[in-house]
């Protein structure tokens, strides 16, 4: 795999994990100010750096390692983005001067992006990320000269985790509440992902379990009282109320004195970047002000300007939900929205193929339940980004497992628990999915090709996994076929979600044909019939 290939693989990682525990780290801030959403932060953060890297073709090193600077720098977000966009600056640059990301190069790149991050704070603070990176550092040093890669990564994120549990007892904010930084879990989080991304790119994703084996519970030991112990009065209010950060970009930039004013501004202010790009973020009462001395001096982009005590109020609307979990799922006829409610799901919202939900119908349902960590079941390829958007909107975590089917939906729900936490049943319920095969069967609504095979309108048509699997006039016929390549398939169980009214065949008709078709080649395969009821679809079927 190219270097570029290796680097994306290790932002996706990242991104994937910090989407996963967003909300989770979201709601752990407590300490010393909210400063928006840390998990929304860093993940926007890293999702900046993605697109600047896809947008370049550089595919050298040193290059890439420019590109990811620069795309930490501009996409920041927060106090902990800015903190880790010099994480990242320190940890690139000594990657680019090394040429090479070997065990040694690594132990270079953590200890330059250590010293990064705390000549970019003013005054230092342990006990949150800072020191979390530190201790990775630290840690990093003090193994072998000889030690392998996966070794020496295996050793940093073991670091990570001990580092984390003991901001615990480094902050007055945190003890008192009893929960980790989260900054500090934040990085942690983002660590894990991007060390299994690595790995997955250069080992399989074999090696990158194992690796990551050790802090795959992300939630253990004291860490797994986080949220549930926080009380709501628990969160400190800032001094300030606007979290502000924004770009100044010009030439001869004098970092010194606008890090001088901004100070006076506020508090929590970060300058940092070159004399020609300035990333600046302060909490004040007058974001007005810092920006208009800011706009005298060069020209600025990218503002972002955040009430953090709406924030607050609504981290604390989140902690007093009951922290459970549940899920919500998107589903069209009455005998498929009984089957999710038998399985646990709390919530179903009428919809489907022709008949999309939007995300505003998404997130009034996920807000009029009282848990805390909800799993989206969009049960539909055409429903998935409007979740994605929704999840991205509502006021607690919710994670969407990417069901395009309504077989897929009622698979991964048979493996919901209850009692694990949304981002432990995403896993779950995804892997359960992917041993699922989906097939519907409907009438064609023109004249058109599928799959290099011309179709007539109104032709009975079977699809396998979205391709065309059999056609014709008889709808027992092209179920037989549809059976006969799920069976063919390794097929143990096959659930048919039937809506035939008006079809002229019945249920025991497609009972018999199955058997009939079955008996022979695979014997073995069971068939369990439900009334849908689901519109457009006179059969459904899931095989696993």
């Amino acid at each position: 795999m190219s270097a570029r290939g290796h680097v994306l693989e290790v932002l996706g990682g990242a991104s994937t994990a910090l989407r996963v525990e967003r909300g989770y780290i979201n709601d752990l801030n407590v300490y010393p100010v909210p400063d928006g959403d840390t998990g929304t932060n860093l993940f926007l953060t890293v999702q900046a750096i993605i697109d600047e890297v896809e947008g370049v073709p550089a595919d050298d090193l040193q290059g890439l390692m420019a590109v990811v600077i620069r795309g930490s720098l501009m996409g920041a977000r927060g106090n902990s983005g800015v903190i880790l966009s010099q994480i990242v600056r320190g940890a690139c640059e000594s990657l680019a001067a090394a040429q090479s990301f070997n065990a040694a190069a690594v132990r270079d790149a953590l200890r330059d992006a250590s010293n990064a991050a705390y000549r970019a704070v003013r005054q230092p603070v342990e006990g949150t990320m800072l020191s979390v990176i530190r201790a990775m550092s630290e840690a990093a040093a003090g193994t072998p000269e000889a030690i392998s890669l996966p070794a020496l990564l295996t050793t940093v994120t073991t670091a990570g985790a001990e580092a984390v549990e003991r901001t615990i007892d480094q902050l007055e904010a945190l003890r008192r509440a009893g929960v980790v930084d989260a900054g500090g879990y934040g990085l942690l989080v983002l660590l894990r992902g991007g060390v299994a991304g690595f790995l997955r790119a250069e080992t399989g994703s074999a090696a990158a379990a194992a690796v990551t084996a050790d802090g795959s519970d992300h939630r253990r030991g004291r860490a797994s009282r986080h949220i549930e112990g926080i009380p709501p009065d628990a969160i400190e209010d800032s001094r300030f109320r606007y979290c502000t950060s924004f770009l100044l970009l010009g030439e001869g930039l004098d970092r010194d004195d606008l890090e001088t004013f901004v100070n006076t501004q506020g508090d929590c202010a970060l300058v940092v970047g070159d004399e020609g790009m300035l990333k600046v973020h302060v909490h004040t009462d007058h974001p007005g002000e810092v920006l208009g001395y800011a706009s005298a001096h060069g020209r600025i982009d990218d503002v972002e300007v955040a009430d953090m005590r709406e924030q607050t109020r609504a981290r604390q609307r989140r902690l007093r939900l009951d922290r459970r979990v549940t899920v919500v799922a998107v589903a069209a006829g009455e005998g498929n929205k009984a089957l999710f409610r038998e399985l646990g799901c709390e919530a179903v919202i009428d919809g489907g193929q022709s008949m999309n939900p939007s995300a505003a119908e998404l997130v009034e349902a996920v807000e009029s339940l009282d848990a805390a960590e909800v799993v989206l079941l969009p049960n539909n390829k055409n429903v998935v980004l409007t979740a994605e958007q929704a999840a991205a909107m509502c006021d607690r975590q919710v994670v969407v497992v990417a069901s395009t089917s309504l077989p897929a939906g009622l698979a991964a729900m048979v493996a919901f628990e209850a009692t694990a936490d949304a981002a432990a049943n995403a896993v779950a319920m995804d892997e359960a999915m992917r041993r699922v095969h989906s097939a519907e069967i409907t009438h064609a609504v023109r004249d058109s090709e599928i799959d290099g095979v011309a179709v007539r309108q109104g032709e009975v048509i079977g699809l396998v996994d979205g391709r065309l699997a059999a056609s014709g006039d008889d709808l027992r016929l092209v179920f037989s076929d549809v059976v006969r390549r799920l069976g063919s398939e390794g097929a143990e169980l096959i659930t048919i979600l039937t809506a035939l009214n008006g079809c002229g065949v019945t249920v025991t008709d497609l009972q018999r044909a199955a058997a009939e078709t079955c008996a022979v080649a695979c014997p073995d395969v069971e068939f369990l019939f439900q009334e849908g009821g689901q519109p457009l679809y006179p059969i459904l079927l899931g095989a696993e």
